[in-house]
């Protein structure tokens, strides 16, 4: 009621992507670089990112919004390909590390064990949005949904548990990483098998009958990321 009106998938994507600039400041402090930087790529890492990761959902979607194309700037409603916010955080990351004079994959590696954790809670705005939601299901834990009928696997839940999973183990595994870049390319891969698995009780845009566009996404970040950690470690 009243002139105000909260969306619970804005306000939790904001809370996610709060708590992840707090934990990669924590990360940056630990390394003993200023946080300050950390909150400055925050900034411009997470617009890019937001940007890129819209323009491919609405791309995968595009005949849904061609129906409505002012849909397309209503994010509040869900909407986000976790891969497109990826590339584009990636992209930044590349021009930013060298505006600041700071590694590449030393930057990657204080923003991994952030970005499960604010996709965990964001997952949560999803599940209570009813976005992003699973395939019909009689198990006694499906839900309801207003974008569809029956019920539901709770998609938006098996993914928040299972990337607040994998925050806990970026957050151990970064005292014994051997190498630079080493956590967030364990992020990417494990990641990517997450994603994949999840993606099989949802109901989303199909690329072949037994493979998604998420899914087809996720096989080839997993390819580069095993790629790029096995190069690395050759490297020493």
């Amino acid at each position: 009621m009243g002139p105000l009106t909260f969306h619970s998938y804005g306000a939790m994507l904001a809370l996610g992507i709060l708590a992840g600039v707090y934990v990669a400041g924590r990360e940056a402090r630990r390394r003993g670089i200023d946080p300050a930087i950390i909150v400055d790529f925050a900034i411009y890492g997470i617009l890019a990112g937001l940007l890129v990761s819209r323009l491919l959902y609405v791309g995968t979607h595009l005949s849904e919004y061609l129906a409505d194309p002012i849909r397309m700037l209503y994010i509040h409603e869900g909407g986000l390909s976790l891969h497109g916010g990826v590339i584009g955080g990636a992209l930044v990351g590349i021009v930013y590390a060298r505006r600041v004079r700071l590694p590449f994959w030393q930057l990657t590696d204080i923003a991994a064990p952030a970005l499960p954790l604010a996709t965990g809670i964001t997952r949560i705005g999803c599940f209570l949005n009813g976005c992003c939601y699973g395939v019909p299901t009689s198990l006694p834990w499906g839900v309801y949904t207003r974008y569809a009928f029956g019920l539901r696997h709770p998609t938006q839940i098996y993914e928040a548990v299972l990337t607040g999973l994998l925050f806990w183990l970026l957050w151990r595994f970064r005292h014994r990483a051997r190498w630079d870049g080493q956590v967030f390319l364990l992020y990417v891969a494990i990641y990517s098998a997450i994603r994949f698995g999840v993606e099989a009780f949802r109901e989303v845009a199909m690329l072949t009958p037994w493979l998604s566009v998420a899914q087809a996404a996720s096989l080839a970040f997993f390819t580069l990321a095993a790629g790029i950690w096995l190069w690395r470690q050759r490297r020493g």
